[in-house]
């Protein structure tokens, strides 16, 4: 899915525009950014920053594959070299378009990822866990344990000096934590 959306949106666009006749006109920009945009928001977390990297040479050769598809014949020596030129040159703008998308992309979903992990008090949802609810799972990193009542034990006559009296209770000191 996040090859399809890298891959073949920009490549639609590009194929759109010169079968529109504008190139690497607005459908063009519009294909590269949406896929880049829509790659970036699908791909898992090791992949975020194989999107942004490889958002403008997807975007180049998208542009440079179509236009010489478009002209193969009237493209030889001098004349591809400067049709060259002229497909980065009109693909630069996309080019950066693309990568800021994809890096903007990128920053929102660390940024919730992270609200996300401080947050344990929120459900899925957005709305606040009712005190007192158990969660699922033995607690973890930014999940406490849930409250539980200190047992307390009656200790027998003291036979020293300043130790409590007979029937006080005293609370279990014993750690309750796993």
């Amino acid at each position: 899915m996040v090859l399809a959306a890298s891959v073949g949106l920009p490549v639609a666009g590009a194929v759109a525009g010169e079968l529109a006749g504008s190139g690497g006109g607005p459908l063009f920009a519009a294909g590269a950014v949406l896929g880049t945009g829509a790659a970036a928001a699908l791909c898992g977390r090791a992949g975020r920053w194989w999107v942004v990297i490889a958002a403008p040479p997807v975007v180049l050769a998208a542009r440079a594959g179509a236009a010489f598809l478009a002209d193969r014949d009237g493209l030889r020596g001098k004349a591809l070299a400067s049709a060259a030129v002229r497909w980065v040159v009109d693909a630069f703008p996309v080019m950066a378009a693309a990568a800021v998308v994809a890096l903007l992309v990128v920053v929102v979903r660390v940024v919730l990822d992270r609200r996300a992990r401080r947050r344990p008090d929120r459900l899925a949802n957005g709305r606040r866990r009712a005190p007192g609810t158990a969660t699922a799972g033995p607690p973890g990193p930014g999940r406490t344990a849930p409250e539980t009542s200190v047992p307390e034990t009656s200790v027998p006559a003291a036979s020293t000096p300043g130790a409590p009296g007979p029937g006080t209770p005293i609370p279990d000191r014993r750690s309750h934590r796993g």
